[in-house]
């Protein structure tokens, strides 16, 4: 039987490091089967940071590369070492490994050398690698005191969400404890600093299960030049209140705002757990948590026996965080000064379909703050082949339930969902100045000539946006119309716009009721049209001055040629020999209006 490239690498490097010139200097290891295969390699020069390494390859080697490990005792004194002794130097197996497993050996042993054991002779060089990585350490110093034996029970997750705090502020806590626990611990923990309200971020999320316990929570900001590293983050009570003066400037004493917090003590249960004169919450103090934030960075120390501190020194416990605000959650805390302007932007999207549904939510993850949504129609089991929503929404308002699931999804969102005519809706509910942006989508002529005759009343100077697809979803177009060239009311898409002749009328499938038929097109094809206009207002959003502009998708000539009834193609449908073939193009409104 045939080798697997896995058994010749191995014996290839085996033959290396067993009989070989690297007999000299290693031993075999053994480990287990669903390991793979290791050496030890012991280092004879005493200024090594190190004393040894072990070189493991793993069974699917060179697939995967070979690891390196080094002892345990390592972790959290030596950079880019994991609490198991695996160094972790981004070493990653390349094609040539292959035709030379032996040299993917030596070239991570070369990597140890260069980035590991050199540098770290230099204990600055040591404290900067800590820094730079300081969220990955601080994880893995969190996940090994999880399985200390003097480790203190803390929730498994913690959210926070710190909004615009100053040096430092205090907040709040919504805990949980599941319906079934058997020691009545914590499983999840949300804090958010004040005037927010941890309780409603947990509900609005769902992540409210259980009994309710509120707590305390203090947020202190770091200086940029103070560094986090395993020699600098406080590992007793004392340091931490240290650290907490120095940060805030002596105006907050730690011992002070935690025995003042442990005071507090309210309980309550939350909706998926019914009421129970047996259930009781865990005994002792409120929870309470400190959140020490570096440059967007966040590391947590839940606080035990703050209640008896005068007696004995309360004592911490290293919390991992995971931000939940919208800064990380929509930016990753890049380019913010665009995601704030557009967290001030107010959108009224007319039209949730198969459209305007993944358009809405395209608008909700770029940022935007406010979103109104407007749809005359319940959702209906054929519309789930195309539509953002799915069959649990069966018989629901399109608008309520897209808003209601982007409410759930998108931190700081504020939407809201309407079941109702766009027309009617518009005209009794809007306002000059009330919207920066309108965006229409009901691929009705009729909506489009009624906001032509209302736009000034209703609108005022906000820009609007018109998008729609072509039928079979063989062109889409996104219309911006500025109040100086605006959309005429007498709807022109057809004639000076759309891509060909195509009508509705030849290519749709009627269905055995009144005025009932759709038309054919599935997932794929709105998707392609749904991405390229979202791309399009979300351009218009970062720059609300741009021109009015005729955006256009376009399939290929081969594509028009083929379809069973026969097309007069425009201009603007790129020639190709391949149906699969598309392009986009850009034009003038004014120049389109006048015909050119």
């Amino acid at each position: 039987m045939e080798r697997s490239p896995f058994d010749t690498a191995f014996l290839h490097v085996r033959e290396w490091l067993d009989c070989g010139p690297g007999a000299e200097w290693c031993k075999r290891a053994r480990v287990p089967a669903s390991v793979g295969h290791a050496w030890d390699v012991e280092f004879k020069e005493a200024t090594l940071p190190v004393t040894g390494v072990r070189i493991v390859l793993p069974p699917d080697f060179p697939a995967s590369p070979c690891k390196l490990y080094v002892d345990k005792s390592y972790f959290l004194k030596l950079p880019h070492v994991e609490a198991d002794g695996h160094v972790c130097l981004g070493i990653e197996s390349i094609p040539e490994d292959y035709e030379d497993p032996v040299r993917a050996v030596t070239r991570a042993l070369t990597t140890l050398n260069t980035q590991l054991l050199g540098p770290a002779r230099d204990s600055n060089w040591i404290e900067m690698q800590f820094h730079s990585e300081c969220a990955s350490y601080w994880a893995h110093y969190c996940g090994s005191r999880r399985k200390a034996r003097d480790r203190r029970p803390v929730p498994k997750i913690t959210y926070v969400d710190i909004g615009g705090v100053g040096l430092w502020a205090e907040g709040s806590i919504a805990a949980y404890i599941p319906a079934k626990s058997k020691h009545r611990r914590y499983s999840l923990q949300v804090a958010a600093a004040s005037p927010g309200d941890p309780q409603e971020l947990a509900a609005r999320h769902q992540w409210a299960d259980g009994t309710f316990v509120r707590g305390e929570a203090l947020f202190v900001r770091l200086q940029d030049n103070q560094r986090w590293t395993p020699s600098t983050w406080p590992t007793s009570f004392e340091a931490l209140t240290r650290l907490v003066d120095r940060a805030t400037n002596h105006e907050c004493s730690l011992e002070k705002w935690a025995n003042r917090a442990s005071r507090a003590h309210k309980t309550s249960t939350g909706k998926s757990e019914q009421c129970n004169p047996g259930s009781r919450v865990p005994p002792g103090q409120v929870p309470l948590l400190v959140v020490i934030e570096h440059d967007g960075v966040m590391f947590g120390y839940q606080i035990f026996g703050a209640a008896v501190w005068l007696l004995r020194p309360p004592s911490i416990e290293p919390v991992n965080i995971t931000r939940v605000d919208a800064d990380w959650a929509l930016a990753r805390d890049h380019s913010l000064n665009l995601l704030h302007a557009r967290r001030e932007k107010r959108v009224l999207l007319l039209g949730c379909g198969s459209l305007g549904s993944p358009l809405a939510k395209a608008l909700a993850r770029s940022g935007v703050g406010h979103l109104d949504i407007v749809d005359a129609q319940l959702m209906g089991v054929e519309n789930a082949s195309r539509h953002a929503l799915g069959m649990r929404d069966v018989g629901r308002s399109k608008a309520d339930a897209v808003a209601q699931q982007l409410r759930q999804d998108i931190p700081g969102l504020k939407v809201h969902g309407y079941l109702a005519e766009a027309s009617i809706w518009a005209t009794a509910n809007c306002k000059p100045g009330m919207y920066d942006m309108v965006v229409e989508c009901t691929a009705e002529s009729s909506v489009r000539t009624f906001i032509s005759h209302m736009r000034t009343s209703l609108f005022g100077t906000a820009p609007i946006v018109h998008a729609w697809t072509e039928p079979l979803c063989s062109a889409g177009h996104v219309v911006l119309t500025q109040p100086d060239v605006a959309w005429p009311a007498e709807d022109p898409a057809d004639t000076l716009v759309n891509a060909s002749d195509l009508s509705a009328r030849d290519t749709r499938v009627k269905l055995p009721a009144c005025s009932d038929g759709f038309h054919p097109y599935g997932a794929a094809d709105i998707e392609l049209v749904a991405a390229f206009a979202a791309e399009r207002v979300i351009g218009i959003l970062n720059d609300m001055q741009q021109t009015s502009t005729v955006w256009s998708w376009v399939r290929s000539s081969a594509y028009f040629d083929g379809l069973p009834v026969p097309v007069n193609m425009r201009s603007i449908v790129p020639v190709s020999g391949s149906r699969s073939d598309s392009a986009t193009t850009t034009r003038e409104l004014r120049l389109v209006l006048d015909g050119k």
